[in-house]
């Protein structure tokens, strides 16, 4: 039987074993069977009615992970409301005014919002009954299941509807492909606003796969202890990881290392490092690089039975994927996971994305190989158009410098007259002098293998990589090129950039 979402709480009653378990900061640990989750969840959705809830009614939720989150979830699935999710740093000093500008019926927030009006419900309260304002804002779509947003690389926050049937779609499809059973055990520790979230929260409730959701302070503890047969996470979450497992002495194996279980660790997001995917796969840990976006859902996948290392996969659907002249990719598909925006934030860049024939742009340029799988080329957006006329890609840049020994990081930008292109460089070792002077020599190399307008003339050496630095990275954990540009600028209008080699490369302290 096929994933739905209406039958989502009567197959999740009969999973009187399967456990959900929610893990807090201080490490206290709460758990449910999914049977258990299922009936406060139906509480929930009594009380949603008793409140004044109808469908088609929002539902706004601002709150860290927990059981609460999810039944408030199931609960507005059961009344046929829409839940609108904000990320847990929203900011919400006036709760009437927000609520009145988002047109929700009731806002589920945890603290600091102030909880001073009957419209404001703590995650493990109950709204009054009446709550709900007669005049509440009904929105009457059909096939609207949720409304979220994302900050896609722009690091602007755009609304993004979300489709029911893009919703079993997608699920569907990762259950098939990935197959994904009730022996399974799934741990979460990105944010439930994140939708990628939510869909492994259904599928893990459809099958009775365990389901763990522990907050990112304690990530590394909760996968050593709980043991999970699957996690998605961003490439900075692996580093770490590998990082970890090589300072603990290997004594263990990595697979044991996290947890004993893992089949498989899925990465998206955002590019990752060739040398990090390598050293998952040389320690028989399956580390597969997928592809999708919040408009269109999943686009490719790599999976343990079909993968190649350095692309992100093979197309989901063949048929579903086009590509302009330029390489970039588009997505034509009958149930996509969006269906449109309902708030850019001023963000020009969400215009024409969803196209009037349904196709949906992705902003990013791929290219497929004989045997179906992609690589992305790297973002429109990022793009990086020099004085000469021509435009680079930084990640294909980036990757020519791969193979550079010492280098832990590299990020390629333009200079702040964009007439060549920079690198921040994070070293191996960001105290060892001669190790710069080794990565200079070797950028050289590389840089004579480039055609002129390719080639890195201007180097900051810095010592924190930028994607481990949560100010240079968007609330989806990509990170945010135009913040790297203006550090890498101010690193030398500050002198830190001093020309030499005979590249033309320089360097910085």
């Amino acid at each position: 039987m096929t994933m739905n979402l209406a039958g989502l709480l009567d197959r999740s009653t009969h999973h009187t074993t399967a456990r959900v378990v929610d893990i807090d900061i201080s490490g206290k640990r709460r758990e449910l069977t999914q049977s258990e989750l299922t009936a406060l969840a139906r509480t929930r959705a009594d009380q949603l009615t008793a409140a004044g809830v109808r469908p088609g009614h929002v539902i706004g939720i601002r709150a860290g992970n927990s059981i609460d989150w999810l039944a408030w979830d199931l609960a507005a699935i059961a009344t046929g409301a829409r839940l609108k999710a904000f990320g847990d740093t929203t900011e919400i000093d006036d709760p009437r005014a927000f609520i009145a500008r988002h047109r929700l019926a009731l806002l589920i927030a945890d603290e600091p919002v102030p909880a001073d009006t009957p419209a404001v419900v703590r995650p493990c309260g109950a709204p009054a009954p009446g709550a709900v304002a007669a005049d509440a804002v009904v929105i009457d779509v059909d096939d609207l299941h949720s409304l979220v947003y994302s900050s896609g690389t722009s690091g602007r926050l755009k609304g993004v509807e979300i489709s029911a049937k893009g919703t079993e779609y997608v699920i569907n499809r990762f259950i098939e492909s990935f197959g994904i059973t009730e022996r399974d055990r799934h741990l979460i520790f990105l944010p439930l606003a994140n939708n990628q979230q939510r869909l492994s929260v259904y599928l893990c409730l459809w099958l009775g796969a365990d389901l763990v959701l522990a907050p990112y302070q304690r990530v590394f503890q909760a996968v050593r202890k709980e043991g999970p047969t699957f996690l998605i996470g961003p490439p900075v979450f692996y580093d770490t990881v590998l990082q970890l497992y090589v300072k603990s002495g290997g004594g263990a194996s990595l697979g044991d290392f996290l947890g004993g279980r893992i089949r498989f660790m899925i990465t998206g997001m955002a590019p990752i490092r060739r040398e990090t995917l390598d050293g998952y796969w040389s320690r028989d840990v399956p580390l597969l690089e997928a592809y999708g976006l919040t408009e269109t859902g999943m686009v490719a996948w790599n999976t343990p039975d079909r993968h190649r290392i350095g692309t992100v996969g093979q197309l989901m659907d063949p048929e579903s994927v086009t590509f302009l002249d330029d390489d970039e990719v588009i997505i034509t598909r009958d149930a996509p996971l969006g269906r449109g925006y309902f708030d850019t934030d001023g963000d020009a860049s969400a215009e024409g994305i969803f196209r009037p024939d349904g196709s949906i742009l992705t902003g990013d340029y791929g290219r497929l190989d004989d045997d179906g799988f992609l690589t992305l080329v790297g973002r429109k957006k990022d793009a990086i158009a020099l004085g000469s006329g021509r435009k680079v890609h930084p990640a294909e840049i980036e990757a020519a410098f791969a193979g550079v020994d010492g280098i832990a990081e590299i990020v390629v930008v333009p200079t702040p007259r964009s007439s060549r292109l920079g690198a921040l460089i994070t070293p191996a070792d960001p105290e060892d002098t001669a190790l710069r002077a080794h990565i200079e020599k070797q950028v050289e190399e590389v840089n004579a293998t480039l055609d002129a307008h390719e080639r890195v003339m201007s180097l900051v050496f810095i010592a924190t990589p930028l994607r481990a630095d949560p100010s240079f990275m968007t609330a989806n954990m990509k990170l945010s090129r135009a913040r790297a540009a203006e550090h890498f600028a101010e690193r030398v209008s500050g002198g830190a950039d001093a020309a030499g080699g005979s590249s033309g490369a320089g360097s910085g302290a």
